[in-house]
């Protein structure tokens, strides 16, 4: 029985589409919003596995890490396998590291699944967008693509809001096993609706560069987080150091020598994607930094429950999704750079507030800003893909639309990592008690705030950039 996508069109007829796009969007949602759930449940986790916050962050860090270098298997995984069998391969993985996590008797086993988690999430992300811009080719696909990112968008505040209702109800452990309905589902729907095409001719997956580059990744992460428990000259730290550089160096060598390479580096030798690129490195910074950081403040020091510092993030959530909506609308309309401007003031301003006004305020005002910064990030979202694409050729549009992609998720691993660093530090220098820790958390939401305002110098630069025609290239 043939599988694809024009057999599967014939045989379900005009509403396959509709089908194939349900499963799609149900897949990337469930993969983000676990990379979201968990950051209500570290406060939990840490009380039960006596994990301080240098090791409890590698729980966000390293599901993002682990995504960025998913990322770069997803083109090579699906002409090698095939659709459906990627993805099925990749829930299934999804779901025994979610029931591992169930009987995890360690908190390094924990962070462990998480990583193998975060693969598997890296690589049905970008597969569902290739089906999406295949199903819908003969119309509707910006319509398609729209409904599609909105429920990305929404995701992300949906993961904390479900999580800390079921963890303060459940326990931590529904963090992970909160997922496994909607993957059983997916994969018996994705057994019928998606296709399976393979391409054996396709390009080998350059192994070397992939292994340099995740190790470099995961070895600067964790040069930074070991540096919170050692000197910085310390010979740990060193080694991780210089094994980070090492492994760069020969990443970059094998990539600027190969003419078919996992990352594609002579786009930055374009200004303007250089220039949103240092914003899509913000962007990851104050998407997964704020969800991170937030449901942690709320808890530990406004003293709200699990749920409750869920429900504050759903408003924003929704918000964050309708100003993306109105932003690609927007973008058709008004010069991009007015609303990565607008967008990076605001969660600038909501993150400062948060720093100077946070402790003494209560729940409706610390959400009502959450929103105002959430907004910020949808203004961005559609604007940053526009402005980094726009200077591209159309058959550097792939190549761009995924290295746009890897940088926003490096921003996001790294973000979280340093915040939690620079937060680690404030704690322990102004005394280490309670009082110490409200003003370390001040302290780290201002920071966050300043990143953003320094990203407004390269997004005001994207002026000098008018918006070109991939058509007439």
């Amino acid at each position: 029985m043939k599988r694809d996508l024009a057999s599967l069109n014939a045989r379900f007829g005009a509403l396959y589409r509709v089908w194939l796009l349900g499963v799609l969007m149900l897949g990337s949602m469930v993969m983000v919003l676990s990379s979201t759930s968990i950051n209500v449940a570290l406060p939990a986790i840490m009380d039960e596995f006596a994990m301080g916050r240098p090791m409890a962050q590698w729980l966000a860090t390293g599901f993002l890490a682990a995504m960025t270098a998913g990322l770069l298997l997803a083109a090579w995984a699906q002409a090698k396998l095939g659709s459906r069998l990627t993805v099925q391969l990749s829930i299934g993985l999804f779901v025994v590291c979610s029931l591992a996590a169930l009987v995890a008797t360690e908190g390094w086993q924990l962070i462990v699944l998480r990583i193998l988690q975060g693969t598997s999430a890296g690589i049905i992300q970008p597969l569902a967008t290739v089906l999406i811009f295949r199903v819908y080719a003969g119309g509707g696909r910006g319509t398609a693509l729209g409904v599609y990112g909105l429920a990305l968008m929404i995701a992300p505040s949906v993961g904390p809001t479900v999580g800390g209702y079921l963890i303060d109800h459940f326990g931590w452990m529904s963090a992970f096993w909160l997922p496994l309905p909607v993957c059983v589902v997916l994969m018996v729907a994705g057994h019928w609706l998606l296709p399976d095409e393979s391409n054996p001719k396709a390009k080998r997956l350059d192994v070397l560069s992939f292994v340099m580059l995740t190790i470099a990744i995961f070895a600067g992460l964790a040069a930074i987080s070991e540096a919170q428990r050692y000197a910085w000259g310390d010979w740990r730290v060193s080694a991780l150091a210089l094994t980070t550089l090492v492994c760069s160096v020969v990443f970059f060598r094998r990539t600027l020598k190969s003419k078919k390479p996992i990352l594609s580096l002579r786009l930055w030798r374009l200004a303007a994607f250089r220039r949103a690129s240092w914003v899509a490195l913000a962007l990851g910074l104050g998407l997964y930094g704020s969800t991170y950081l937030i449901p942690l403040y709320l808890q530990t020091i406004s003293g709200y429950s699990a749920g409750h510092a869920g429900v504050l993030l759903l408003p924003a959530g929704i918000l964050l999704g309708l100003a993306s909506f109105a932003s690609g609308w927007l973008c058709d309309r008004i010069a991009i750079v007015w609303l990565l401007c607008i967008g990076l003031f605001l969660f600038a301003f909501s993150s400062i507030w948060y720093g100077i006004w946070g402790a003494s305020s209560g729940f409706f005002w610390l959400c009502v800003i959450a929103a105002l910064g959430r907004m910020g990030i949808g203004l961005i979202m559609p604007a940053l893909s526009t402005a980094s694409l726009d200077s591209l050729t159309v058959d550097e549009l792939p190549y761009g639309a995924g290295a746009v992609t890897f940088v926003r998720q490096l921003g996001g691993a790294f973000g979280i990592n340093l915040l939690t660093v620079f937060l680690e530090w404030q704690h322990s220098a102004l005394g280490g008690d309670f009082a110490a820790e409200t003003i370390a958390f001040e302290r780290t939401f201002i920071v966050l705030g300043l990143a953003f305002l320094l990203a407004l110098w390269p997004a005001w630069r994207l002026r000098k950039f008018p918006k070109t025609t991939h058509k007439a290239q």
